[in-house]
C-alpha cells in the first residue's frame, strides 16, 4: 500500500454504515497509508449543521470506539449539499482542491422504492458533482465511486457477471436527460433495462457517466453485493444498519417476520462491511485507466436462503428478544404466501392496532415495513447472482458462520442487548413459547432432567426478575480450556440454587460446549427419602463431608466419571457460605482429580445473587442459632410460597473465571486459593446490594449513586436490578451484602473495612 506521506483524502457518505467504517479504517491505517488529513462532505439537516452531525452521529459511534484518543483531530468536516452544482462548499472550494490527493464517494440513496427523478438526484447528479470536484484537484491520485454489484440485471443463475459496464437500452446521456426533465416512464424504463428498481437502475447510469466524463480524472468504480455486518474491522459484528439484509435479520429475530417470499436454494451474496472498505482503500493505489471491481462473496461463499433463515432462527432461539422466532412460509409470490401473510403479518397486527392510538402508529409502521421487504427484496432472494471478482474473499470466510456474525451484531448494536447480561430466565425473560415443547427439544438430558428443568423455568418465572449470564466469560472460558482435558466446574456455594443453576444453564444452552455436569453433593441430601434418589437420576453423587481422611467410595466415583469424559461439579468451600463472605477452600476433591491422572480445566462460576432463598434462616445462624438439619419440609413451603407469589429473589447473574489448569505437577494448596480468587473477581455487584447494605448500614457521606461510583472508579460493574431493598430485610443479612463489593473499596475515605477472608484474599500475593 501508499507509504507517502502528506497524503488527504475526501470522503462523502460518512454518516453511513459503510462510510463510518471507511473513514475508521482511515484513521486506523493512517501511519500505512500515509493520511495527512481527512475532509468528510456532510449534509446539514434540519437545524443540524454539518459540525453537529458529525459529533453526534459519527464521532460518537461505537465504530470509533478503538481508536486512540484525539483521532478527531485528523478530521476537516465540512458542510455540502452533494446534489446541488458545487455542492455549496464556498471559500473551502479551493482548499479541497488544492490539497485533496484522494477521494472516495460513498454517499448514495439506498432506498429502493424512490421516484426515479430522486433516485437520479442522489446516485447521479451527486456522483457527477463530485466528479467535477475532481477535474480541479491537480493532485488527485484517485477517485474511487461506490456503486453496486446489481448494476447487471439477472439472466441466470449461472450467468457470470464481469466486472465492466452493464449494457443500457438507450445511451446513458440520453436516459439522464429525459429523466431530468420527466419525460421518461419509470415502469417503462425499467422494464426495457430489466433493473429491479430506480436504485440499481441510476447506479448503472452514474458508472456510464463516469467513465464516459472521467477524462483525466483516475477512477475506480467498487461495487459492493449485500453489504452487512464488519468480520473484523472495528471489531466483529459491528453494524448500524437495519437496511438490506439487517432488516431481515431483526425482523425475523424479533418474531414478526413470518412469511418470506424467497427460493429456499437461492444463494444470498453478503459482503462484510471492512471487507467493501478494504477494497475501496484498495483501490486508492495508482494505477491506469477505469476500473471496476466488484467487492462480493460469490456463488461459492454465498449462504442459501434457507441457510440464513436456519442461522437467524437457531440464534434468535437461543436470544430470545421478543415473539418466538418462526417461519411459516418461504416460496413464490402466490396465493400461499397471500395466506401466510394475512394470517401471520396482517391480521396480527390488525388485532394489536385496536389496542391504543399508540400501538395502533406502531403495528400501522410494522406492517409497512413487512410489506416493503416482501414487495422490493425478492429479487435478490429468490436469484443467485454469479459474480466474478479480481479480489475475492478469502478461503477462510465461512458463510453461514458470518450468517451468525451478523445475528450477533444486530442483537448488540441494534437492539442493545449485551451478551455479557444474556437472559437465561425469570420474569422478564421473553419466554419459550411453550417451556414443556422447549424441555422436551433440547438435545441433551433424560427425562428427570427434562422436567427438572421445565419446573426449574416456572420457579424461576415466579421467583426471580431475571437470570443473567455473562455469555463472552464462559465462551472464553471454553476456548482457554486445554484440548483433552476434562471440565470441573467449581462454583461459589451461597444458596441451594447452585446445584440448579450450572445443569439448567448448561441444558439451555449446549452450544457452549459445557455438558450437563454430575455434582458432587452432601450424603445429607441422598438421605432424604425419594429426593435423593431422583437428584441421583439428574447426576447428583454424594460425598461424606468432615471425615479428615479419603473415602475410597467417592474415588472410586471420580476416577470412573473422568474416565468416562463426564463434566463435574463441586463446591470448592465445602459448604454454603451465610455472611457471602469467601469460606477456605477444601483440597479433597481437587487432590482425588489430581490423582486420576487426566489433566483438568477448572471453570470457576460465579453465582450472585440479589436475595437466597435461605435469608431468613442464614439470620438465624448468624445471630448464633445452630444450623438446622436438612429436611424436604421447608423445601416444599418455600416452592408454595413462590407458586403463591410471595418470593422475590431479585436478580440472580452468572459469569465465569479465568479457567485454572490442574494436573500433576499442581500444587492443590496454591491452587485451590487460586480458584477463589478467581471464583471473587468473576462475581458480580448490583444495586441492590448497594441499597440494601446503606439502609442498614450507613456511611456518612455516601449514597448508593457515589458508592456506585467509587466502585465503578476502581474498576467494577454494577448491575441494574429492579429490586429495592425490603422494609423487613435483616439487618445482619444487610451487612453481609458489602463482600459483593468490599474488595473494590480499598480507600479509607470511601472505607468498608476488609474484615475477614476477603479481605485475606484481596492481599495474598497473585499465584502464578
Amino acid at each position: 500500500m501508499m507509504t507517502e506521506p502528506r497524503r488527504t483524502f475526501l470522503l462523502t457518505g460518512v454518516t453511513g454504515f459503510l462510510g463510518k467504517v471507511v473513514l475508521s479504517e482511515l484513521i486506523r491505517r493512517r501511519e500505512e497509508l500515509g493520511i495527512d488529513r481527512v475532509y468528510v462532505l456532510i449534509r446539514p439537516r434540519g437545524a443540524k449543521g454539518a459540525a453537529a452531525r458529525f459529533d453526534g452521529e459519527v464521532a460518537s459511534s461505537a465504530c470509533f470506539s478503538r481508536l486512540p484518543d484525539g483521532w478527531t483531530d485528523l478530521v476537516s468536516v465540512v458542510e455540502a449539499t452533494l446534489e446541488d452544482r458545487g455542492m455549496g462548499l464556498g471559500p473551502v472550494h479551493d482548499e479541497l482542491t488544492r490539497r485533496v490527493t484522494h477521494m472516495i464517494h460513498a454517499a448514495a440513496s439506498v432506498s429502493f422504492d424512490l421516484p426515479i427523478a430522486a433516485a437520479a438526484r442522489s446516485n447521479i447528479t451527486t456522483a457527477l458533482n463530485l466528479l467535477e470536484l475532481a477535474r480541479h484537484c491537480p493532485r488527485l491520485e484517485r477517485f474511487v465511486s461506490v456503486s453496486t454489484a446489481y448494476v447487471t440485471p439477472h439472466t441466470d443463475d449461472a450467468a457470470p457477471i464481469p466486472e465492466a459496464l452493464s449494457p443500457l437500452p438507450v445511451p446513458a446521456e440520453e436516459l439522464l436527460a429525459s429523466i431530468e426533465s420527466g419525460t421518461v416512464a419509470e415502469a417503462e424504463l425499467l422494464a426495457r433495462s430489466g433493473h429491479p428498481n430506480t436504485y440499481t437502475l441510476t447506479k448503472s447510469i452514474a458508472e456510464h457517466l463516469l467513465v464516459a466524463r472521467r477524462g483525466t480524472v483516475p477512477l475506480t468504480i467498487i461495487r459492493p453485493s449485500v453489504i452487512s455486518a464488519s468480520r473484523e474491522h472495528p471489531f466483529p459484528g459491528w453494524i448500524d444498519s437495519t437496511s438490506g439484509f439487517g432488516a431481515f435479520v431483526l425482523l425475523i429475530g424479533l418474531g414478526h417476520l413470518r412469511a418470506i417470499v424467497g427460493r429456499p436454494n437461492a444463494r444470498l451474496d453478503l459482503i462484510p462491511v471492512d471487507e467493501v472498505a478494504e477494497r475501496i482503500l484498495s483501490a486508492c493505489e495508482p494505477g491506469d485507466g477505469p476500473a471496476i471491481r466488484h467487492a462480493v462473496a460469490g456463488l461459492a461463499l454465498s449462504p442459501s436462503v434457507t441457510e440464513c433463515w436456519q442461522a437467524i432462527r437457531d440464534f434468535y432461539r437461543l436470544h430470545p428478544v421478543a415473539r418466538r422466532v418462526d417461519l411459516r412460509y418461504m416460496g413464490p409470490r402466490d396465493v400461499r404466501f397471500h395466506l401466510a401473510d394475512l394470517l401471520h403479518h396482517r391480521l396480527p397486527l390488525a388485532v394489536a392496532a385496536a389496542r391504543s392510538p399508540g400501538v395502533r402508529a406502531k403495528a400501522r409502521s410494522l406492517a409497512a415495513r413487512l410489506a416493503y421487504l416482501n414487495q422490493v427484496f425478492p429479487y435478490f432472494t429468490t436469484r443467485s447472482f454469479a459474480f466474478q471478482s479480481s479480489r475475492p474473499l478469502d478461503g477462510a470466510f465461512e458463510p453461514v458462520g458470518y450468517v451468525r456474525t451478523v445475528c450477533r451484531g444486530v442483537y448488540r448494536h441494534i437492539l442493545h442487548r449485551d451478551l455479557a447480561e444474556w437472559p437465561l430466565a425469570g420474569r422478564r425473560h421473553p419466554g419459550h413459547g411453550d417451556d414443556a415443547r422447549w424441555a422436551l427439544g433440547q438435545p441433551h438430558g433424560n427425562m428427570w432432567i427434562r422436567t427438572a428443568s421445565w419446573l426449574t423455568t416456572k420457579v424461576l418465572r415466579r421467583a426471580v426478575e431475571r437470570v443473567t449470564v455473562d455469555l463472552p466469560s464462559f465462551e472464553a472460558a471454553r476456548h482457554a480450556a486445554a484440548p483433552g482435558s476434562a471440565l470441573v466446574i467449581v462454583p461459589n456455594h451461597r444458596s441451594y440454587l447452585d446445584f440448579v443453576l450450572m445443569s439448567y444453564l448448561a441444558f439451555a444452552r449446549p452450544d457452549l460446549g459445557i455438558p450437563i455436569p454430575h455434582i458432587a453433593a452432601t450424603m445429607e441430601f441422598g438421605k432424604i427419602p425419594i429426593l435423593g434418589r431422583v437428584l441421583a437420576a439428574m447426576h447428583a453423587f454424594y460425598l461424606r463431608r468432615g471425615t479428615g481422611r479419603e473415602d475410597p467410595e467417592l474415588t472410586r466415583r471420580v476416577h470412573a466419571l473422568i474416565r468416562q469424559g463426564k463434566t463435574l461439579e463441586f463446591f470448592v468451600e465445602g459448604q454454603r457460605s451465610r455472611s457471602r463472605e469467601f469460606l477456605p477452600p477444601k483440597r479433597g476433591l481437587l487432590r482425588c482429580l489430581q490423582a486420576t491422572g487426566t489433566p483438568c480445566t477448572l471453570l470457576p462460576v460465579a453465582f450472585t445473587y440479589d436475595r437466597v432463598p435461605e435469608e431468613s434462616a442464614f439470620a438465624a445462624e448468624l445471630a448464633g442459632a445452630p444450623k438446622p438439619k436438612m429436611r424436604i419440609g421447608p423445601l416444599m413451603s418455600w416452592v408454595v410460597a413462590v407458586w403463591r407469589g410471595r418470593i422475590d429473589l431479585g436478580r440472580i447473574h452468572i459469569a465465569c473465571g479465568e479457567p485454572i489448569h490442574l494436573d500433576g505437577s499442581s500444587d492443590v494448596g496454591e491452587l485451590s486459593w487460586e480458584v477463589i480468587e478467581r471464583l471473587r473477581d468473576a462475581s458480580a455487584i448490583t444495586t441492590y446490594h448497594l441499597e440494601a447494605y446503606l439502609a442498614h448500614h450507613p456511611e456518612e457521606g455516601l449514597d448508593p449513586s457515589g458508592l456506585r461510583s467509587a466502585i465503578e472508579e476502581r474498576g467494577g460493574k454494577v448491575l441494574e436490578s429492579d429490586l429495592r431493598p425490603p422494609p423487613d430485610l435483616h439487618p445482619l443479612i444487610a451487612g453481609t451484602l458489602r463482600q459483593q463489593f468490599a474488595h473494590f473499596m480499598d480507600s479509607p475515605g470511601v472505607a468498608l473495612e476488609h474484615g475477614g477472608l476477603a479481605g485475606r484474599i484481596r492481599e495474598r500475593e497473585p499465584v502464578a
